[in-house]
């Protein structure tokens, strides 16, 4: 049986036990019962324990399908489902303000001191400190190839094994591209935490391969156009780097900085919110009772502090992410926060039109009857209405599906080009179809035509 001790970075001792038992199964129990908030509202405050599915589907969504959870698996002979055996060797920085660690350890997490926790990167670019208000611009802060922090990204882009000699331990992040996590120290370069640390990040590169560099600055265009066309937080980036060696840098929405202090503040994403292993962050892979779909996303959002707002974001950033050709809103790309005891939709992050991908267009989630964007009707709209807990697709709803329309499609006369031109087209032949379905009036749009790869009925 093996035991981890669960810290949340505000407390100073341990707020839960995370068991592996005997028969492989485990179990979490809270031992604390002033918490001002659960660590997952699929896993809310009560003092029996929790079992292994209830468990399972929260704490699996802590571990990244990494080269680094592969290296611990082989070299400790540890299975995939052995969740609380790979947290022992890999849970002392897990997402969120969460840390698993063996019993009699101390916390792997702590707020960082900016002036005494972090190193800077050798010969680092200098991040100036907030943002300009056209996030549309294409303008990048360049990156020696031959600094540290240059080097590091070459080898996230060939996805080769780190510099040899690099002192610090950038641990790359969960998704397809590579990733590190940095921060922006006072002065405005960037660095780690010092090992041994547990001080928190402030930022998070994207570096993609070489044959998808032009992703840095679609993706940077298309969260800048979701910024300006709904009003829910969004979080920001900028590139860095240029040519072939560029990064997408983004702004943590799950830190607070006071004074020289950086502090993590606690998130799930809406897998662990919903009890679901990270395999069912799309519809299409769940069954009835067990998916991340419309419903579920209605019942979440009920749970939040302000669920009127809550809902009435979640519904544009939809509309939005339809009209952009970000078809990968996926329920691991949707997140909550914890700043009280209930928690707030986070902003919106992860913004890529992956309709410029030869990928599967199918959408994250169906709209109605609707799978993929093409097709959403009136009908399917109502029903989406309906799931997320409105009484019925309202005008007023409507209207605001036809302002978000008309604001993105006349932002794309903006683009930069050349690199903004197929983003356009995507926005301009998402727009069509959807003015067409719903009766909006607007258009005719011109645009080359973006070939849509629908799902096998």
């Amino acid at each position: 049986m093996t035991t981890l001790e669960v810290y949340l970075e505000a407390s100073p001792q341990p707020i839960g036990e995370l068991v592996s038992g005997s028969d492989g199964n485990i179990s979490f129990r809270y031992t604390v019962d002033n918490l001002p908030h659960p660590i997952s509202l699929s896993l809310p405050l009560r003092e029996e324990p929790y079992g292994d599915v209830e468990s399972r589907g929260y704490f699996s969504n802590l571990l990244f399908e990494n080269e680094m959870r592969d290296q611990v698996m082989q070299r400790h002979g540890i299975e995939e489902r052995d969740i609380v055996g790979l947290l022992y060797h890999l849970g002392t920085d897990c997402p969120g303000a969460i840390s698993c660690v063996p019993s009699g350890t101390a916390p792997g997490k702590r707020p960082g001191n900016l002036e005494e926790d972090y190193d800077a990167f050798e010969g680092s670019p200098f991040v100036p400190e907030g943002y300009d208000d056209d996030r549309l611009t294409l303008e990048s802060i360049p990156v020696s190839p031959d600094g540290e922090l240059g080097r590091i990204m070459q080898s996230l882009r060939d996805h080769r094994k780190l510099p040899e000699g690099n002192s610090k331990d950038p641990s790359p992040l969960a998704g397809v591209q590579g990733k590190v996590a940095l921060t922006r120290l006072p002065d405005g370069r960037l660095g780690l935490p010092r090992k041994g640390s547990g001080a928190p990040t402030t930022h998070i590169l994207k570096v993609p391969s070489a044959a998808s560099m032009t992703s840095v600055p679609r993706e940077h265009l298309a969260t800048g156009l979701m910024a300006g066309a709904q009003g829910h937080p969004v979080a920001r980036t900028r590139i860095l780097g240029e040519g072939d060696l560029r990064g997408l840098l983004i702004e943590r929405f799950d830190r607070r900085i006071d004074g020289k202090f950086v502090h993590r503040i606690h998130q799930e994403d809406f897998c662990q919110a919903l009890g679901l292993g990270h395999r069912l962050k799309y519809e299409r892979n769940g069954e009835p009772g067990r998916m991340f779909d419309a419903d579920a996303v209605g019942q979440l959002l009920r749970l939040t502090g302000a669920p009127g707002a809550a809902r009435q974001a979640f519904f544009e950033m939809t509309i939005a992410n339809m009209l952009l050709g970000n078809s990968d809103n996926h329920a691991k790309n949707h997140a909550l926060l914890y700043r009280t005891a209930k928690p707030e939709l986070a902003p919106a992050y992860d913004i890529d039109p992956v309709l410029l991908d030869d990928v599967n267009h199918e959408m994250s989630f169906r709209l109605g009857k609707a799978r993929i964007a093409d097709d959403v009707t009136h009908e399917d709209l109502t029903d989406f209405c309906r799931a997320l807990g409105y009484r019925s697709l309202t005008a007023p709803l409507l209207k605001r599906v036809k302002e978000l329309v008309m604001s993105l499609t006349e932002t794309t006369a903006v683009l930069p080009r050349p690199s903004g031109k197929r983003l356009a087209d995507v926005i301009l032949q998402q727009a069509q179809h959807l003015s067409e379905n719903l009766d909006l009036g607007v258009g005719p749009f011109e645009f080359d035509a973006v070939p849509i790869n629908r799902p096998d009925d």
